[in-house]
């Protein structure tokens, strides 16, 4: 079944009654528990005791259960998955990834912890988050690192920050990479999450952005607040006419291909395979959603 991440929430990892809910109350796809920005530097360790906590406590449902991690150029990260891993996260959230590398220098640290610990080899996959010049640059090298990689995230606001860019409503300043990270997520089949919206107090201004990551190919974008969530999920979920017209053309596709014939037109458009794909995504995400008893509007 396809992995659907409309809304991914972080959630500071030192707070377990907002971890809490979050996995038993809030209807995002995934939740971020952040060792890294979210947590000052003198709780780092007891973060890591919370995460792991609530890890092995709380049921966290249909949620996709997430650590974010801090950056390999840090001291902190090898903790940060030694003292976790025993809770069994679905996955690790790799932030300011730059190269192949830092990727393939987490792999082999988890693979080498995960024999050590008896948990199952390559059960955690990793999301990398591109907010640097460097990262952007090196992106077909970091979106080829590793099996684990199921994802690369968009981080506008320290990419701002690292090229010297100031931010503005309309994003054009980081047009250029939000861009790259989609293009290259599609060409290795990876999931593409856009960078968070700063003013969670402007749920218009949300879905006005999360709407244009959605036309560039973004399937979900990253929240900072609860309220943010469902604005996020209404966008990332087709419309029922979209709905409608991938049933049928899935449905002529089919006719189709058991008549022998290839492209076909199809309501004054020519049909052919990257249109059946992206209707079969469509499709997907529906029935996976459906399968999880949550409504679009969630």
């Amino acid at each position: 079944m396809t992995r659907v991440r409309r809304s991914i929430l972080f959630m500071p990892g030192d707070s377990l009654r907002k971890i809490t809910k979050a996995a038993t109350q809030l209807t995002a796809d995934a939740i971020v528990m952040d060792l890294e920005d979210g947590v000052a530097l003198d709780r780092k360790e007891e973060a890591r005791q919370i995460v792991t906590e609530a890890c092995l406590s709380l049921d966290f449902g249909h949620r996709e259960k997430l650590i974010r991690i801090n950056p390999t150029n840090t001291s902190w990260w090898m903790d940060d998955i030694t003292q976790t891993l025993d809770a069994k996260p679905d996955g690790y959230v790799i932030p300011k990834v730059e190269s192949g590398p830092d990727l393939k220098k987490i792999c082999d640290f988890l693979s080498e912890a995960e024999h050590t610990r008896g948990v199952e080899p390559h059960s955690i996959h990793l999301i990398a988050i591109i907010e640097t010049a460097r990262g952007v640059l090196l992106l077909p090298e970091i979106a080829g690192a590793t099996k684990r990689l199921s994802a690369l995230a968009f981080g506008s606001e320290d990419l701002a920050g690292d090229i010297g860019a100031i931010r503005t409503p309309e994003g054009w300043e980081v047009f250029y990479a939000r861009s790259a990270v989609v293009t290259a997520a599609a060409a290795y089949r990876l999931d593409a999450i856009d960078t968070i919206y700063p003013n969670f107090q402007d749920p218009e201004g949300l879905k006005k952005e999360a709407l244009f990551a959605r036309q560039m190919g973004y399937r979900g974008k990253m929240a900072i607040h609860p309220g943010q969530i469902k604005p996020i999920n209404q966008v990332f979920f087709p419309s029922p006419e979209e709905i409608k017209y991938a049933q049928e053309l899935l449905e002529i596709h089919e006719k189709h291909q058991a008549e022998g014939t290839g492209a076909f037109a199809y309501k004054g458009k020519m049909v052919d395979m990257p249109m059946i794909r992206s209707a079969q995504k469509i499709i997907e995400q529906v029935t996976s959603l459906q399968s999880r008893s949550i409504h679009h509007q969630d």
